[in-house]
């Protein structure tokens, strides 16, 4: 039953169709050579742009082919036209079956199955299309979804149209008018129009779309019905697409009228003027849609021009001949309107006289209509077809038709343009009528109109200003392009009159105002094609106001159009382009076609010699030189004072583009697009790429988009500026875009890795650079960024870093600078590995499966890892784009740190890049005190009177913000603290805490520091900045190393202070006295890993605390309450630093062969401290002796064996093991008078454990302290013993560990060796193993001196016959190894073998 219906109507699309016109392409019998190039041409036009749908295309080539009979070519033409018809409907993809047939079509042509597959894709695109369409709401207009450039994809299957059309064009239509007729006949609106018998030609198509035959609209009409008449209005809208590319193909198809007369029905039938249509929803896509049927009886009216004029003329005069009525006017008005889009063709000649035939009847209905509306309407038509005939005509001017059509018109229309209510509709008329007219003619009567032009630029009424001024700028380019002029004076005359009224002297605006500037741009263009000395001298100059200093910006429109003129005319010249053409009037068809062809401008860097080769010379100096001051009175007012990087600009809800600021920053984006084209004179290369880099991040968007282009295009095209655009926005980057705005700060990074990524890709391969010291610091300070960013907690960031340092790396290896020093990404994942082994107990069980499952970790796959435990349990919601913390995702471990701190050791990256590394560490001061100023913790002060009446505290970040920024800081501390140098040697470190106690006038010495640190950082020679840290305090006394005075050395004025090691210390080391304790925590384990050069300055700055910490005069319990919290963090922070072997690396830890006086002192003075509150049992004192014990075992261990003679005295080591003993729990009982014995014992496992280390370490830390305790019978002995009979393993390692150290320390001691000997016979099973390892761990190490070797050698033969395995093989290595030194010259024993035969 479907079939037949559609058959039927397939039939009858005709409408004036002939019987012989009714098989499928009975016009179209074209050779199988020209269906088979069709083939060939359209799958190389899908092929390209479809690629990557070719899966999804051949599957519904598999579904559909079976199904779809001959749209191209008939089957068989001897069959009936019926059956022709109705397979050909019953096989469209809209069609009833459509899933795959049993039999195959063997026949098939290639042009057949490419128009399948084509018309197929365009169903399918055009349903999803009606979705997306349906999913918006009524009041948005359809052309933002539909029109042509919104959809890649369904242009180019319009675009195949286009190119198939030419060989299938008939066949391709009554397909597309068949589709058009199913969808609407799914429609509801014609469903509800269907039930009404009233009125049977509904059923048509043709009344469908027309929407007449209801009279008028319906007052009430449900959603339902909204819905499907947008529906409705959007299948026409994608029909009337289909239709402007088919029908461009119709000059190469004579006949067919049947067709045109269809698409002229449905066309005009849109024209009806529909009363009522104003409270519709859908007006505007009415409207819209009648446009584009407009547009389609344009491209129709090419090639059939005879047809539409007279279906255009019929439907006129049967609307003539109605009873006036504003209906009847709205009608005729519409129906003009449809004719908007027809232009009239140039060649042949009487194509053109037969327009202008049609014209010439419409003028004359012009001067007889006495209806206002309807003579304006026809004024409208004719300026739209006049304007693209004024653009090309020539010679045309003196065709009679058209002669005789603008005298016709001319003097009436000049004559009712005088009048205001036809004014705004006349003027455009006269205009056209002018520049289609013969030279005699215009000369004669264009300077009366423009007199009427000049006058009307200051109307009251805008819209009378701004057609006043199309006029006048269209009557320019004839005057100027097609006629050439006048005489000298006469020309220069009209356009001094001109000039004077577009931009009067004296004025700070144009007129008219609040105009386009392009226009006044084009009258400029136009003007210099025929008198340039005039147009720069007289007009650019005046604009720009050469010649006159500019401190403030008064004239912002003139300066950008002169400037834009200057560069148009400039470019023009340049290329080459010859006569500028006429301005359109709109560059848009309703359909989205566009007829502006897009002007592309030259990039390259306009010099001195080709401004002498155009003819610019005269004037290319003085605008170069008027641009320098233009962009530094901006600069001042308009760019600096609206970076997002200024607080007050981020956090304010405001409109820049407003108001006087408006024009003075579109000045500003002309200004910076013009550059690198013009260079401002004046302007070093520096200044202009640091004035660049700041509009980066300018709260204008189109302005920070513009300045990247122009940083871009000098890295892209000019190698000269290369290093300094990458320094200049890398120095940008790490001083001036903090991360208090991390959007900022990701923008950042994607541009610097663009920036470098263009270097790398416009670099020669084989370039080898002439000054590579300079070009190798640039890219190092980049990677150093990238260091430095690698701190972000974010993970974007971090990988933006990472690909960063990858580019550098690809850079430095194309311009061979890897000789010296590799890149830094190579030097860091040579360790990656290593310390992602080292994390891998804190990692969850997946990321940890994911570690082993790499073959090699690298930096690109640790940054690639999305799990919390990476970014520390920070989870950042990026629609609050605030941070949130989630302490359960790390459990207290962060793998981040231990690689990164990791990477940063001494003798891992640091020893490859050291150039990179100390490049790192200025980025990281600047941002370690620019971060400070938002976690800053309240100051400390002990003063009674602050206590009482504290001041109010200043705002602070919200805590889940701070956060984020605390995480960031701390990694940035602890990585300045592992590539901070030191203070060079020839200084006088006035700066030293022993001298900030002292006097204030010896304080600073400012030129012995200034001249040191410029050598410091002179090896840079990158981020040195001028020392202004001691100048800012050189009246600053500091009375304690509290933090009260670091707000004074934090912010804004330290962030442009010299990068002074000491500035850090000075910030971080009183932190340890801070109360908040992730802000003390993080300062302490930063200075915990100070690398081994700056530990001297780390500890000049320590000493007052040490000291502090270890006072013992009276004071209050609050006061020793914080004495004794700023010792227990001092512990914590030595700890590690012993743990990281620092003080045995560096040489300031070690003096005359023994730990450095103020190691010594501190030591002693917190032994004193802890036995005076030995009594104390709070956890905090646990935990204070704990660390302290701690430090204690870290500090000896972390020094050589060699070193233990001399390191600790003896008496300190003694009074520090007493004090241990009484901490170690049970065990100290066993030392008898050694020791004074508590009264009641420790019990605190962590705590025992921990002292006895310490005594271990402090026994054995060179000769005893206490040779009579390993006399014979000595007070160690049953200590020893009773420490291996432990049944704790860590006890029983650290005994067997000790009594090694103690042989090796005190080899002179023969009581020592020998209870270690009689143990291993008398011990209990546990003591002895314990003691002949020892024995084993110490005569293998080396020859130890020894009196009695037969004991040494009896006990080994013993315990070759020990059941438990370790021993047994420890004391037959033991004996070969004794065998060996004590009978090294006697041979082996012959032994007989089984022969009876003796070898050796």
């Amino acid at each position: 039953m479907m079939i037949s219906e559609e058959s039927d109507s397939l039939s009858t699309i005709p409408s004036d169709g002939h019987p012989e016109d009714t098989s499928a392409s009975g016009t179209e019998e074209a050779p199988s050579s020209m269906v088979s190039s069709e083939a060939e041409s359209e799958s190389s036009v899908l092929s390209e742009p479809q690629r990557h749908e070719q899966a999804d295309i051949q599957h519904r080539i598999d579904m559909v082919t079976a199904n779809l009979q001959d749209i191209t070519s008939p089957v068989d033409q001897r069959s009936t036209v019926t059956s022709s018809v109705t397979g050909r409907a019953s096989m469209l993809p809209w069609g009833p079956s459509k899933g795959p047939s049993t039999s195959a079509d063997s026949d098939m042509r290639p042009g057949e199955f490419v128009m399948r597959l084509l018309f197929t894709e365009f169903t399918v695109q055009a349903e999803r299309k009606m979705e997306a369409v349906m999913a918006e709401p009524l009041e948005k207009p359809l052309n933002k979804t539909l029109q042509r450039g919104e959809d890649p994809q369904l242009d180019q299957i319009l675009s195949a149209f286009g190119t198939v059309a030419e060989h299938c064009l008939p066949s391709l239509l009554r397909a597309l008018f068949g589709w058009l007729e199913r969808q609407m006949a799914d429609s509801p609106q014609l469903t509800e129009q269907t039930k009404k018998p009233q009125d049977l030609r509904n059923k048509s198509i043709i009344y469908i779309v027309s929407g007449s035959g209801a009279g008028t609209e319906q007052v009430e009409r449900s959603c339902e019905e909204l819905h499907a008449e947008r529906r409705d209005l959007a299948v026409e809208f994608l029909f009337c697409l289909a239709l402007i590319e088919v029908l461009k193909q119709l000059p190469f198809h004579p006949g067919h009228e049947d067709l045109v007369n269809y698409i002229e029905n449905v066309a005009f039938k849109r024209f009806n003027y529909k009363e009522g249509l104003q409270s519709n929803p859908n007006a505007a896509n009415v409207h819209i849609i009648a446009d584009l049927y407009a547009e389609v009886i344009g491209v129709l009216a090419q090639s059939r021009f005879a047809s539409v004029r007279k279906r255009f003329t019929a439907d006129l005069k049967e609307l003539k001949s109605r009873e006036q009525s504003p209906q009847t006017t709205q009608s005729i008005i519409s129906l003009l309107m449809g004719m908007k889009f027809f232009r009239v063709k140039m060649v042949p000649i009487e194509e053109f006289e037969a327009s202008f035939q049609f014209l010439t009847e419409c003028a004359q209905y012009f001067l007889e209509v006495k209806d206002k509306d309807i003579r304006h309407a026809l004024a409208g038509l004719f300026v739209e077809i006049l304007v693209p005939v004024a653009a090309t005509v020539k010679n045309e001017v003196n065709v009679p038709c058209l002669k005789n059509f603008v005298e016709m018109l001319y003097s009436h229309t000049l004559d009712a343009s005088t009048k205001s209510k036809h004014r705004l509709a006349l003027f455009p008329l006269v205009t056209c009528l002018l520049c289609v007219s013969q030279k005699q003619f215009f000369l004669a009567n264009w300077h009366c109109f423009l007199a009427m032009c000049l006058s009307h630029l200051k109307n009251r009424d805008p819209k009378m200003c701004r057609v006043a001024l199309e006029s006048l700028y269209r009557l320019l380019w004839v005057y100027m392009i097609r006629i050439k002029c006048e005489s000298n004076s006469a020309t220069q005359s009209r356009l001094q009159s001109i000039v004077n009224s577009l931009f009067p002297k004296g004025s700070k605006g144009v007129v008219p105002r609040d105009t386009p500037l392009n226009i006044f741009v084009k009258i400029i263009q136009f003007i210099a094609q025929e008198r340039l000395d005039f147009a720069m001298r007289e007009i650019v100059f005046d604009l720009l106001m050469v010649g006159r200093p500019i401190k403030i910006i008064l004239t912002p429109e003139r300066m950008s159009i002169g400037l834009r003129a200057f560069l148009v005319v400039a470019d023009s010249l340049q290329q080459k382009e010859g006569e500028p053409p006429m301005p359109r009037t709109s560059g848009t068809l309703p359909s989205g076609n566009t007829l502006r062809v897009k002007k592309t401008f030259l990039n390259k860097m306009l010099t001195d010699e080709t401004a002498q080769s155009i003819g610019m010379s005269a004037y290319f100096p003085y605008v170069r030189r008027v641009l320098v001051e233009i962009l530094r009175a901006l600069d001042a007012h308009y760019g600096r004072p609206l970076m997002l990087t200024n607080t007050q600009n981020v956090t304010k809800e405001q409109e820049i583009n407003t108001g006087e600021r408006k024009p003075r920053i579109d000045l500003f984006r002309t200004c910076v697009a013009a550059i690198p084209r013009l260079i401002p004179e004046g302007m070093s290369p520096n200044e202009l790429v640091d004035l660049l880099c700041r509009l980066t991040v300018h709260m204008d968007e189109e302005l920070r988009g513009l300045s990247f282009q122009s940083l871009q295009t000098l890295i892209v095209d000019f190698p000269e500026w290369r290093q300094d655009v990458l320094a200049g926005f890398t120095q940008f980057l790490a001083k001036e875009v903090q991360d208090t705005t991390p959007q900022l700060v990701e923008n950042g990074l994607r541009m610097l890795l663009q920036l470098i990524t263009s270097w790398k890709n416009g670099e020669p391969p084989t370039t080898v650079p002439a000054k590579t010291e300079s070009l190798a610091s640039v890219i190092r300070a980049v990677e150093a960024l990238g260091l430095v960013m690698l701190c972000q907690c974010k993970a974007y960031p971090r990988r933006l870093a990472v690909h960063i340092l990858r580019e550098c790396k690809s850079l430095l290896e194309r311009l061979q600078l890897t000789r010296d020093e590799p890149a830094l990404i190579d030097a860091a994942d040579a360790h990656v590995p290593h310390f992602t082994d080292k994390c891998l107990g804190a990692l969850p069980p997946a990321e940890k499966q994911a570690a082993l499952a790499a073959a090699q970790p690298d930096l690109v796959w640790l940054v690639e890892r999305t799990h919390p435990v990476w970014t520390c349990g920070l989870q950042h919601d990026e629609t609050s784009s605030k941070n949130s913390w989630s302490g359960s995702s790390t459990n207290g471990a962060d793998p981040w740190e231990v690689v990164l701190y990791g990477l940063l050791e001494k003798n891992r990256v640091p020893a490859k890049c050291p150039t990179t590394v100390l490049q790192a560490w200025p980025i990281l001061h600047a941002r370690i005190h620019a971060l400070y100023t938002i976690i800053e913790p309240a100051p400390v002060n002990d003063n009674r009177a602050s206590l009482l009446s504290r001041s109010p505290a200043l705002p602070r970040k919200p805590e889940k913000e701070r956060d984020g920024y605390m995480q960031v800081w701390k990694y940035y501390l602890t990585m300045a603290y592992l590539v901070v140098p030191a203070v060079p040697s020839p200084v006088v470190r006035c700066a030293s805490p022993d001298l900030s106690l002292s006097t204030e006038g010896e304080a600073w010495l400012g030129p012995h520091l200034t001249s040191s640190n410029e050598s410091l950082n002179a090896p840079v020679g990158f981020f040195t900045l001028p020392l202004s840290y001691a100048r800012a305090h050189r009246h600053h006394k500091r009375t304690s190393s509290s933090p009260d005075s670091l707000s004074e050395r934090s912010g804004a004025e330290t962030r442009g202070a010299a990068a002074v090691p000491s500035s850090l210390h000075k910030l971080a080391v009183p932190l340890a006295r801070c109360e908040v304790a992730e802000v003390r925590d993080a300062a302490v384990d930063a200075c915990g890993h100070i690398n081994p050069d700056a530990l001297k300055d780390l500890f000049e700055e320590l000493v007052p605390l040490l000291r502090e910490a270890v006072d013992r005069k009276q004071e209050n319990m609050r006061r020793r309450r914080r004495r004794d919290a700023l010792r227990l963090h001092l512990n914590k922070m030595l700890l590690i630093i012993a743990q990281r072997k620092t003080f045995a690396i560096s040489p300031f830890a070690v003096e005359g062969g023994g730990l450095h006086p103020a190691l010594t002192e501190y030591l002693e003075g917190v032994r004193q401290s802890l036995e005076v509150e030995a009594e104390k049992d709070a956890p905090a004192a646990r935990e204070q002796r704990l660390t302290f014990a701690e430090f204690v075992t870290e500090l000896i261990k972390s020094f050589p064996l060699e070193m233990y003679s001399t390191l600790v005295k003896r008496e300190l080591c003694k009074s520090l093991f007493s004090l241990f003993a009484g901490w170690c729990g049970p065990l100290v009982k066993h030392l008898g008078t050694l020791v004074p014995q508590p009264a009641t014992p420790e019990v605190d496992e962590r705590l025992n454990r921990a002292a006895l280390k310490a005594m271990s370490a402090l026994v054995c830390c060179g000769p005893c302290f206490a040779p009579t305790a390993l006399a014979e019978d000595g007070s160690l002995y049953p200590w020893l013993s009773e420490m291996l009979s432990s049944t704790n393993d860590k006890i029983y390692e650290l005994a067997r560990e000790t009594i090694v150290l103690l042989l090796e320390c005190n080899p002179d001691i023969g009581p020592l060796l020998d209870w270690t000997v009689d143990k291993c016979f008398t011990g209990a099973p546990r003591v002895a193993d314990g003691c002949f390892m020892a024995l084993a761990t110490i005569f293998s190490a080396r020859e130890y001196p020894c009196d009695h070797y037969t004991a040494i050698i009896n006990v080994t033969l013993m315990c070759t016959g020990c059941p438990r395995a370790p021993v047994h093989e420890s004391a037959l290595q033991l004996l070969q190894l004794l065998d060996k030194r004590f009978f090294g010259t006697v041979g082996p024993l012959p032994v007989e073998d089984d022969n009876g035969e003796f070898f050796l």
